[in-house]
């Protein structure tokens, strides 16, 4: 896309007139990993701020802080954990994205595309691969240790529903400025929508449903689309369940023994293991077994390389909770499990469904893990375009990233519908206890 938007024929280069900047090499791999990766940032401090005390907010303007100190107090040092995890993520998605350097890296030499050579070239030299993804491993050993340093300063608050002061003229100019860079976001996946529908792009702008029509009947692509969906689902639902119950048992048990710390410590290597490193490892590992080239294997591996995400979103909203809520069940004589199914599940059912979402729309766009472990017949939508790419084919390309999109658009929709109808319910049940409580202080006053 960024070729078709920026490139010399590209979209908004021909509209422009002149070519706006080169798209080969690092300014185009910068600029494509930007776009990439700051849905997952965003939604890793989106979800972190929900459960913010904003109490804190009055309490700083109370004490005179400035906007930079109340800043750093209220905001940034609450969220320095998350923010490290963020940073963490988007460094190894661009680190390890192997995509990206290879549509527009031009001649510039990426170390992911080396060690796809390496592999998976037509003169295969694995010596030297298994050198570069020990190289690549470095840079999670140095994570893993920032992530630790980082945790031992982490302090949970549990979170407020106390409302924010309004200010138009922030709101205006965060308002103006997302809007501006959502239409930059926009304006290049604008050319994804239009050359499946033009007879040949850019000489021949005809309007044409040749292209769709020949995709509808093409049963390899149908087949590569549903086994895309089959895979983000099984893995969105056994990931979700796992990175969970393991976020619960972290964030919510009294005693931290070995196995916990263990569990926290696999979260930090998952997060930092390149996806190319960890694809590799499934390969050599699971030659030859019942596993190789299945779908299992791929919903393994998604499960694996994205499970640092889920796991600190739930654990930043599970210790952002009431500490005593499992005293107190404790005292009225239920036990944990019945704690964790009528208090802690349902005061997590928001970030259960971003934890779903993330893991579904990131095991259908995800190709630095998966690229070496799929089939012909096991082959997903990222791939196939890897595939047809080298052929050629964009038009194909571009009908596949159509759905795609459509397909994680359309998941992510449903999560935020859910999500608003959870508020909205929290909202009346709010409305029904403080009518109760009023109800119960009447009848009080007037027994008095």
């Amino acid at each position: 896309m960024l070729i078709y938007s920026f490139g010399r024929q590209g979209l908004w280069t021909r509209l422009v007139g002149q070519e706006l900047f080169s798209i080969y090499g690092k300014s185009g791999v910068i600029l494509g990993l930007l776009i990439y990766t700051i849905p997952v940032t965003f939604l890793l401090m989106n979800d972190a701020m929900n459960y913010l005390d904003k109490r804190y907010l009055t309490v700083s303007r109370l004490m005179g802080d400035g906007f930079f100190r109340g800043l750093k107090i209220t905001i940034l040092q609450p969220l320095g954990k998350t923010f490290g995890v963020a940073f963490v993520q988007a460094f190894f998605m661009s680190f390890t994205d192997f995509g990206i350097p290879v549509a527009v890296g031009g001649r510039e030499p990426f170390i992911t595309t080396l060690l796809y050579e390496y592999f998976m070239g037509s003169i295969p030299d694995f010596n030297r691969g298994a050198v570069i993804a020990l190289i690549m491993l470095v840079p999670s050993i140095v994570s893993i240790l920032f992530l630790r340093k980082i945790q031992k300063n982490d302090h949970a608050t549990p979170g407020t529903n106390t409302s924010v002061k309004s200010n138009p003229v922030r709101d205006l100019f965060f308002g103006v400025g997302l809007t501006v860079g959502g239409l930059f976001i926009l304006g290049v996946f604008l050319v994804m929508f239009l050359l499946p529908f033009v007879e040949g792009w850019p000489f021949d702008m005809t309007f044409t449903t040749r292209h769709i029509e020949a995709f509808l009947q093409t049963s390899d692509l149908r087949r590569t689309l549903n086994t895309g969906i089959f895979v983000a689902l099984w893995t969105a639902l056994f990931g979700t369940v796992i990175a969970y119950l393991a976020a619960i048992f972290t964030a919510r048990s009294a005693k931290q023994n070995v196995i916990l710390k263990m569990i926290d410590s696999l979260a930090s290597i998952t997060n930092s293991i390149p996806g190319m490193v960890l694809g590799i490892a499934y390969l050599l590992v699971f030659s030859g077994t019942t596993l190789q080239s299945t779908i299992s294997i791929l919903v393994i591996a998604n499960m694996v390389h994205y499970f640092a995400t889920p796991y600190q979103l739930a654990k930043s909203a599970l210790l952002k909770m009431n500490p005593n809520w499992e005293n107190t069940a404790k005292m009225m004589g239920d036990s944990w499990l019945d704690t964790v199914v009528r208090i802690i599940l349902p005061n997590s059912k928001r970030t259960i469904v971003e934890m779903a979402c993330y893991y579904f729309t990131n095991s259908m766009v995800t190709i630095s893990a998966v690229v070496f472990l799929t089939s012909a017949r096991t082959m997903v939508i990222t791939t196939k375009i890897k595939e047809l790419q080298h052929f050629g084919r964009f038009t194909e390309i571009f009908i596949l990233s159509i759905l795609l999109l459509l397909i994680n658009l359309t998941a992510r929709i449903l999560a935020q519908s859910i999500m608003r109808r959870f508020e909205a319910n929290e909202k009346i049940s709010q409305k029904r206890v403080h009518l109760s409580v009023f109800r119960q202080r009447f009848r009080n006053f007037r027994g008095v």
